[in-house]
């Protein structure tokens, strides 16, 4: 570190006289090319790592409800059972129809191969009842898948009176009883009956900014802290990355699973974690205090050939006073330790 004196000089418009400012002394700074090894702070969320909202497929009546908040339950476990009269009626209804058609398309097809085997002989049959036979078969034969169809639909209708568990987890809201009628209707003006959440595992959610992102990696391990639970720290590991980046605030979502069997945590809970940057190794570092922040840029004061230059950069990792920068500066270029927007381009240095 050295330093110079630096003067500012003015000129009248007419140019017949010439005065100099009181010379300030500036240290200036031997830019340096190293990585910042630092710690980022981000605010975070829990979530829970699978999580599904049960709403009626059906219109009916509960029959049994065996959990209650706060069960846990296992994949495949009953979770409620309903009964619709409805449904079981459509069913037998559409059978009974499947069942006429089916024997009006056999009668239809056995009276057409009945007159094709006939028109083996001359004359017997006319081309044209043929020719009608066969649309009377073709129209009978789809008619009965139509209705075959219809019924088979109808009886996969009876599979939603029973609900199953679609993965382990806890029910964290029920919001009926049994005997209580459910209706099926818009999913955005309804109450889910029933809320699973997988809390075992968690996923922590956080949203990096771009200048930060490209530091991570897949499975590193993360630190985390949350207010509810003052004192302990617990850990996670990165694996999932948007690999793109909001329009809004600039930044990438990150998500790390985090181990929960002994239920210490819970979704919903806010958390700070710690982010462990490995720096840029091709970056200049400067002093934090010889960057200038304006409302349109930031920029260092390089001073050259006796005379000050304004080098626009972009800042990174930083860490005891000292930041990275990036633009046009290289290392060994000398830069204002202290700046400030007073300083003007081009001033020269006694």
């Amino acid at each position: 570190m050295f330093s110079l004196l630096l003067a500012s000089c003015s000129r009248k418009e007419n140019n017949t006289s010439e005065k100099k400012s009181d010379a300030v002394t500036y240290h200036l700074y031997a830019v340096k090319t190293q990585a910042i090894a630092t710690t980022l702070r981000l605010p975070a969320q829990l979530n829970p790592f699978y999580e599904v909202s049960i709403y009626p497929r059906v219109t009916g009546y509960i029959k049994t409800l065996p959990v209650d908040i706060g069960s846990v339950v296992k994949e495949g476990q009953l979770l409620m059972e309903m009964e619709a009269p409805d449904v079981e009626q459509n069913s037998v209804a559409a059978q009974e129809r499947y069942i006429k058609v089916q024997a009006t398309y056999r009668a239809s097809k056995d009276n057409y191969y009945r007159l094709l085997n006939t028109a083996k002989t001359a004359g017997a049959v006319s081309p044209n009842d043929l020719q009608l036979a066969q649309s009377q078969m073709q129209s009978d034969s789809a008619l009965c898948n139509s209705e075959k169809a219809n019924w088979m639909a109808m009886e996969s209708m009876k599979d939603y009176l029973t609900v199953r568990a679609p993965f382990d987890g806890t029910i964290t809201q029920r919001n009926v009883h049994p005997g209580a009628l459910v209706t099926t209707g818009n999913k955005t003006d309804m109450t889910p009956l029933l809320e699973l959440q997988q809390i075992s595992k968690l996923r922590l959610q956080v949203k990096v900014p771009e200048t930060y992102a490209t530091q991570l990696e897949d499975n590193q391990s993360i630190s985390f802290v949350v207010d509810a639970l003052p004192g302990k720290t617990f850990t996670g590991t990165i694996s999932r990355q948007a690999n793109s980046l909001d329009d809004k605030y600039r930044s990438e979502a990150f998500e790390i699973d985090v181990n929960n069997t002994s239920n210490v945590l819970m979704p919903g809970m806010y958390a700070e974690i710690m982010l462990p940057l490995k720096g840029h190794p091709n970056a200049c570092i400067v002093p934090q205090t010889a960057v200038v922040i304006s409302t349109e840029k930031k920029y260092v004061i390089k001073v050259q050939d006796n005379k000050t230059a304004l080098v626009d950069v972009t800042t990174g990792n930083e860490d005891n006073g000292m930041i990275e920068v990036f633009g046009g500066i290289k290392e060994g270029d000398s830069v204002i330790e202290k700046a400030n927007d007073e300083i003007k381009p081009e001033q020269v240095i006694n």
